[in-house]
């Protein structure tokens, strides 16, 4: 599954994002917390959350919300729009 990465697995990007945290990022903007995030991908809670707090300071986001909001405006990820 893509979860709407815009790279590879092997493409580097501006912020050093791993795909772990892509992947965490992408489907938080899809509105799923830790909690099924970490069941979705089969790991720990607590590795999601390492994850987000990586991925926050990577992107010198405050915030969860600003860190998705961030990688999308960058073009590291999308989101699903459904309706």
């Amino acid at each position: 599954m893509s979860y709407g990465l815009k790279q590879t697995a092997n493409t580097t990007n501006a912020f050093d994002l791993t795909r772990l945290e892509l992947i965490g990022l992408t489907l938080a903007a899809n509105g799923l917390g830790a909690p099924e995030i970490a069941l979705r991908l089969s790991v720990s809670e607590a590795e999601i959350e390492a994850a987000f707090l990586v991925a926050k300071q990577k992107l010198g986001a405050s915030n969860r919300l600003q860190a998705v909001t961030i990688a999308i405006r960058e073009g590291l990820i999308g989101i699903e729009v459904k309706g």
